[in-house]
C-alpha cells in the first residue's frame, strides 16, 4: 500500500439537512461497524484502480457500491454502501450517497435513489459533510 495516499470519505447530506447515512450507520451494532471500518480502512489507503470486487464495485451512472459482510446468529449477512467518487475536483474523496442491508442481488430502487442523490449534488440542491466512523 502506497503511505501517501488517504482517502477522505463525506456522507451524503439531504436539502433538509438529514444525514441518513450517517443515522443508518451509527444504528448498525459494534460488529457490523467494525466490519465496514476494517473495510474502508483497506480500501482507504489503496489507489483507485485497486479497489475492487469483493469489498468494491462500480456499478453504472457513476456510482458504485462498498460490500462488507457480517456474521449475525450464524447467517453471514451482506451490507453495501452505494456512493460516487464525490467531490470530482478533489483526487482521494468518496461520498456515500447510501447505506443499505443488502436483501436483493440487483437492488434497483436503492441505485435509482444513489443516481438521483448524485444529481442532486452536482446540482447543489444538496450538500456533503465528512463521514465519522
Amino acid at each position: 500500500m502506497d503511505g501517501s495516499i488517504k482517502w477522505v470519505f463525506y456522507g451524503y447530506m439531504t436539502p433538509n439537512r438529514r444525514s441518513d447515512v450517517q443515522e443508518w450507520f451509527d444504528a448498525l451494532s459494534e460488529d457490523e461497524k467494525d466490519e465496514a471500518r476494517d473495510v474502508l480502512a483497506y480500501l482507504q489507503h489503496l489507489p483507485r484502480h485497486l479497489w475492487c470486487s469483493p469489498a468494491f464495485e462500480i456499478l453504472d451512472h457513476d456510482i458504485s457500491e462498498v460490500r462488507f459482510k457480517v456474521n449475525v446468529l450464524h447467517v453471514q449477512r451482506v451490507y453495501r454502501i452505494y456512493g460516487a467518487f464525490w467531490p470530482e475536483r478533489k483526487r482521494y474523496s468518496f461520498t456515500f450517497l447510501i447505506g443499505k442491508n443488502k436483501k436483493v442481488d440487483n437492488d434497483r430502487k436503492g441505485k435509482k435513489e444513489a443516481i438521483d442523490r448524485l444529481r442532486r449534488l452536482r446540482s447543489r440542491e444538496a450538500t456533503i459533510y465528512e463521514f465519522k466512523f
